[in-house]
């Protein structure tokens, strides 16, 4: 399907007046991706799916775009998410297009304006001119008074303060080097003069103020500062809004399990949030929670596992370990009993709901005809976590061109295995398709990229990432170091007789 999508659209891209895209930076790989993000100052990523509408209309602006910002050394890139889901899965995009902007090989600012190519280098041009002024401004401005604090706390979103007694130079010094690394995503300020510390009901040194212009407006923190951080971040975002492309990292960041609101009416949003706002106040510090529009992102919940057009919905995602949780949609959440809500969220805090993964029909036993064992989602832990054997995975996606190079060299091992006695030794060859099969929180592992190889030995499950060449020779090479029985002593030079056995899969029209 993703074939016949992506021939189409070059069809349709004929028929029509294209723009060159030269002086976009396209990226192919997760590898080419980072090394973009990291070695370029400021970078403009489109992340986009060749079967989308949005996507194919942003092509020619996006490209005259990188054509005259090439002047001004800012670079535009690109990265197709049907074809590098581990990437783009990082960054939670909820539409496509998403632009989003890189500085130094941290993703900052989503972009907000029209996609157009005059948006897109006026955004870009004023944006690089403060960046390169940033130096000029102050990262951390000390207040003296009323005045300077109000005029920062109108001119400004986020406003953190310390209240630091004066004589307290490592505090100053902490908070310094706080403001240095959040600088670019907040604003900060200290107060060391004890008079206005009182005249703002400061108490003890140090303490914080967040200044926002939402919720309660101020929120107030008085512990170790090697805890501020994950006070900002938690405060920086709503107790209960709606999420958005250009605000999803800012929840990402808050660093709790983000519980998603789903409605598809402003009356069904408005009923919700009356109903739960009481629940969110009292579970702030456990989750965060956000609206989120269930007909514009319709894909983001079934990727939390909902039924399409059953609202309003809920459903949780823990960004940390990649766990979901759908809550019941037997009945209508707005209607049902709050407690049956909070019953479901502690039971989730407290780890005694097991996330959804996805899944394939549970594979046959290996035979002489495949003998790699096909592993899926739901047969994970009992094949791959087995601690009688030890298990030599390949995680890979049909897309992948690695891993279609690697597809009849890996099933060559699972010959050589079965032609030694495999079973005798304790040891199994399997694969999963990581684009339908999840991995289990259980395996201590998500995947990154592919492949994803792994080694788990018999006994204790020890885990080892293999990292080596991909030829027969070194994949057995491996195993005969690594089997947990010893006994494993494959004659190496007796695998030339397996080789060219297989062709490498090929591409088709």
């Amino acid at each position: 399907m993703l074939k016949k999508t992506v021939l189409l659209s070059a069809i349709a891209c004929l028929l029509t007046s294209c723009v060159a895209t030269q002086d976009v930076l396209t990226l192919n790989t997760r590898e080419e991706f980072d090394a973009a993000i990291n070695t370029h100052e400021l970078l403009l990523m489109k992340f986009f799916a060749p079967w989308c509408a949005r996507s194919k209309e942003l092509i020619p602006e996006y490209a005259a775009a990188a054509t005259l910002l090439k002047e001004d050394n800012i670079t535009l890139a690109e990265i197709d998410c049907t074809v590098n889901n581990v990437v783009c899965d990082r960054y939670g995009l909820l539409a496509y297009p998403t632009m989003q902007i890189f500085r130094k090989g941290r993703a900052s600012d989503v972009y907000p304006h029209e996609r157009t190519t005059d948006g897109i280098v006026k955004f870009m041009k004023n944006f690089s001119s403060f960046e390169n002024n940033r130096h000029l401004i102050p990262t951390l401005s000390l207040l003296e008074n009323t005045q300077d604090l109000n005029t920062l706390k109108k001119d400004e979103s986020i406003l953190a303060v310390a209240y630091v007694d004066p004589t307290d130079t490592a505090t100053l010094e902490q908070w310094r080097e706080l403001s240095d690394r959040l600088h670019a995503d907040y604003a900060f300020g200290y107060v060391t003069d004890p008079s206005f510390a009182k005249s703002q009901k400061v108490t003890e040194f140090p303490t914080i103020h967040l200044h926002k212009h939402f919720d309660d407006l101020q929120d107030t923190f008085t512990g170790s500062l090697s805890e501020a951080e994950d006070f900002i971040k938690l405060n920086a975002v709503p107790l209960l809004d709606t999420i958005r492309p250009e605000t999803f990292m800012d929840y990402v960041d808050a660093g709790r399990p983000l519980v998603f609101l789903f409605s598809n009416s402003d009356e069904m949003q408005q009923e919700l949030h009356n109903r739960l706002l009481p629940l969110v106040k009292a579970y702030k510090g456990k989750f965060s929670f956000a609206h989120i529009d269930a007909t514009e992102y319709i894909s983001h919940a079934e990727f939390l596992s909902l039924r399409p057009n059953e609202w309003p919905a809920m459903g949780i995602h823990n960004f940390k370990t990649g766990a979901r949780f759908p809550f019941d949609q037997q009945g209508d959440l707005a209607l049902q009993d709050v407690d049956s809500i909070q019953a479901f969220l502690d039971k989730v805090y407290e780890n005694k709901v097991k996330p959804v993964y996805k899944s394939q029909t549970p594979s046959k036993e290996v035979t002489k005809e495949d003998p790699v064992k096909i592993v899926v989602g739901d047969d994970f832990e009992k094949v791959v976590l087995d601690k009688s054997k030890d298990v030599f995975i390949e995680i890979y996606a049909p897309w992948c061109g690695h891993c279609r190079a690697l597809e009849p060299i890996w099933k060559q091992l699972g010959k050589v295995m079965q032609d030694n006695e495999a079973e005798k030794h304790d040891l199994v060859v399997a694969k999963m398709d990581g684009t339908v099969n999840d991995v289990p929180l259980s395996a201590g592992f998500q995947v990154t990229g592919y492949p994803t190889i792994k080694f788990f030995k018999a006994q204790d499950n020890t885990m080892i990432s293999y990292k080596g060449g991909r030829t027969l020779y070194d994949l057995v090479e491996f195993l005969n170091e690594h089997s947990s029985t010893q006994t494993l002593h494959i004659d190496l030079d007796s695998l030339s007789k397996y080789e060219d056995t297989e062709e490498v899969p090929r591409d088709e029209l």
